[in-house]
């Protein structure tokens, strides 16, 4: 049976219907903007501190490739270095480390603790190149070949341990990082090892004191010999060695009472029936009553060839000439022959820039640089100074010196008699001012364009050169007319003559990475 709703059910059932249909009433609203507000509260949240996790890990990851970029760059070059030039202490937190690359190119890492850098140099250029930024630490311990005893001892390090460190960010703590550097070659910072063999024995003492106390190594007890005395030290004994020499030094460890004023030292060294060599004036030796020093000579191409059997047969004779009135008394402890098996090099460096002076030179750039046939030149009449110098590349260590000299190139327009040329070597070190002076018969000789030549003074005694030393000096050039000659003196160049016996590399591997 079929049954019909009345008028008042679909009413009802309509009515229902659209309440149904209605928006949302404001208390539903603010719920759900609540709700909503939360959940996107909590996401941003969520991606706020991921981003900051992942900010945090960035610059960490950053950090610690400074930290290994600092490692790398002085792990593979020390590796492979020739030789240590210094090195900071091993408690020194903004340490530096100058090595000698084989190249002979010079590198240099140091830490600055103002902004916190890690820097290296090449050649001694400086500021050098940016390493790593945000370093606060870099730390380098030596040690012998055990790679545990610690040394300071530049030719005795075999192993270095380099420590920099960073601060991790947030945490705000300190994370050191360390490296073991074995060096794989044997180093040479000092020159090749040398053989001292020291006169066993005297004879021929005329007015000396004590003269065997000459005999044997340094041992503080002294001969004395006073002007017109001579003494022969002889008998080297080179037992165990053979074959040739390829540098000979004859070595005096000598002081004086006082400068050698118008005395000097006559040096004679006779090997075999070969006959003597060497006499070295006044200038040449600058000792002082406390100032005990060895005096240098180099004897190597004096003779034709070395060998150690030649040694033995070698005699030296010293004799403290009288020249005139006063002078110095010599005081000497040993006579020595130092050899080298390698042979000595020669390198010059030129003048290569111009100083303050009492200046009447024409073209005085024509002195710069090597011999070219410009000449800068000066009259004989007054004083005419001219000073130098600026020298390339003399810092580096090419081994021991063995020799210096300086050099002139010139020739004079006239014969000269009472007049007189100086060649000055001052050190800007503080070492004083020595003089030499170009003797008449060595103007004489250059008379005319047609006989220029080079005329050298030793200074290789007047102190203890190192490679660092012959870029501290400046030469001056002086023109003196005594006697109001009219000739002029044309230089063309001056330079320092430096003889040494270069680094030689041990074959002995330490270390070796497949």
């Amino acid at each position: 049976m079929k049954t019909s709703c009345a008028p008042s059910c679909r009413d009802a059932v309509s009515g229902g219907a659209a309440r149904r249909g209605r928006a949302m009433t404001l208390l539903e609203t603010v719920l759900a903007m609540t709700l909503l507000s939360m959940i996107a509260l909590t996401g941003a949240q969520a991606v706020r501190m991921s981003w900051q996790a992942w900010d945090v890990q960035d610059r960490r990851s950053d950090m610690l490739q400074q930290l290994g970029g600092v490692l790398t760059h002085i792990t593979r070059l020390t590796r492979g270095a020739r030789a240590i030039v210094s090195v900071s202490g091993p408690t020194e937190t903004s340490g530096n480390l100058e090595i000698t690359l084989p190249d002979d190119s010079v590198v240099k890492w140091y830490h600055d603790s103002i902004d916190s850098t890690v820097r290296y140099e090449i050649g001694g250029v400086n500021p050098g190149e940016l390493v790593a930024t945000g370093i606060d630490s870099l730390k380098f311990e030596c040690f012998q070949i055990d790679g545990v005893t610690p040394t300071v001892v530049l030719a005795d390090i075999r192993m270095i341990r380099v420590t920099t460190s960073v601060t991790i960010p947030v945490q705000g703590t300190s994370f050191p990082l360390s490296s073991a550097i074995w060096i794989r070659k044997q180093l040479d910072a000092l020159a090749p090892p040398f053989v001292d063999f020291h006169a066993t024995n005297s004879s021929t003492p005329i007015g000396w004191t004590d003269h065997g106390y000459i005999t044997g190594p340094p041992d503080g007890l002294l001969g004395s010999g006073p002007q017109g005395s001579r003494v022969r030290g002889f008998g080297f004994d080179a037992t165990g060695y053979t074959g040739p020499v390829g540098t000979v030094l004859v070595g005096l460890y000598l002081k004086t009472d006082s400068l050698m004023d118008d005395d000097f030292l006559d040096l004679q060294l006779d090997r075999g029936s070969l006959g003597p060599m060497h006499s070295f004036g006044k200038e040449a030796v600058k000792r002082f009553d406390n100032n005990i020093d060895w005096f240098w000579v180099d004897v190597t191409d004096d003779f034709a060839g070395w060998t150690y059997e030649d040694l033995s047969g070698t005699r030296v004779e010293i004799t403290n000439r009288d020249a005139g009135s006063g002078g110095a008394t010599i005081y000497l402890d040993s006579v020595t022959l130092r050899t080298f098996e390698t042979a000595p090099l020669t390198q010059t460096f030129w003048m290569t820039g111009l100083g303050s002076g009492t200046n009447e030179w024409v073209n005085q750039l024509g002195t710069v640089g090597p011999p070219d046939g410009a000449y800068a030149h000066s009259h004989f009449e007054g004083a005419n100074d001219r000073q130098s110098y600026s020298y390339t590349a003399s810092w580096e260590d090419l081994g021991t010196i063995v020799r210096v000299r300086l050099l002139m190139d010139f020739y004079v327009t006239a014969t000269f008699v009472d007049d007189e040329f100086k060649m000055r070597l001052r050190s800007t070190a503080g070492a004083g001012e020595y003089l030499q002076i170009v003797p008449i018969p060595a103007l004489n000789l250059h008379v005319g364009l047609g006989n220029q030549g080079t005329v050298s003074e030793d200074f290789s005694n007047h102190e203890s050169w190192t490679w660092p030393s012959i870029n501290s000096h400046e030469v001056r050039l002086q023109a003196k007319g005594n006697a109001g000659s009219d000739g002029d003196i044309h230089v063309d160049a001056v330079g320092v003559e430096v003889r040494y016996v270069p680094p030689t590399e041990v074959a002995v591997v330490l270390w070796e990475e497949l």
